[in-house]
């Protein structure tokens, strides 16, 4: 008996699953950086933004993070101090697009599917798997304030002293007498 197996459906599925391959997860090898510059008066200086190339999948390690601060502190000649760091990262599963569009219109505080989250330590910064269609809207966003010029100069009559604790180097011990 010479039986042929039928291998058209799998041709099939194989084409309708690329139609959908948008759709599925994956990991992040790159992500955008923005820089937000802000002066003493608290005007926005400058936005700057650049793709910047992850080492790892779905991670910048300090490495890189304190690379980028050492780069991005200084521009225009004004030295910046950073302010905060925010991860934007969209984490939607392909069944929840469609509920996210009917309902993003809604006003209510529903942080269930907030994407940006503040970064309070500088350490290594992961993103999760992101659907094909939205990887270039992941962004790690960086705010630098204006340094005071003011706070590097020197007030001659507001130093501290330094204190110096004398110790009697010549101590004689005392012994207490108990009377019996």
């Amino acid at each position: 008996m010479n039986m042929e197996l039928n291998d058209e459906w799998i041709n099939t599925f194989e084409k309708t699953d690329k139609l959908y391959q948008d759709f599925y997860k994956d990991d992040l090898y790159y992500v955008n950086l923005k820089f937000f510059y802000v002066n003493r008066h608290n005007e926005l200086e400058k936005i700057r933004e650049e793709s910047f190339l992850m080492s790892n999948k779905n991670c910048i390690t300090r490495e890189e993070i304190l690379q980028i601060l050492k780069k991005t502190t200084v521009e225009n000649e004004i030295k910046y101090s950073l302010l905060s760091i925010l991860r934007y990262n969209i984490t939607l599963d392909a069944d929840d697009i469609k509920n996210f569009i009917i309902y993003s219109s809604d006003t209510s505080d529903n942080n269930e599917n907030s994407f940006l989250k503040t970064i309070n330590n500088i350490d290594a910064i992961p993103f999760e798997k992101t659907i094909n269609m939205f990887q270039d809207l992941n962004e790690l966003i960086f705010v630098y304030y204006e340094k005071s010029q003011e706070l590097k100069k020197v007030d001659p009559n507001n130093t501290t002293k330094k204190v110096f604790l004398k110790t009697n180097v010549n101590k004689k011990t005392i012994k207490n007498r108990y009377k019996d």
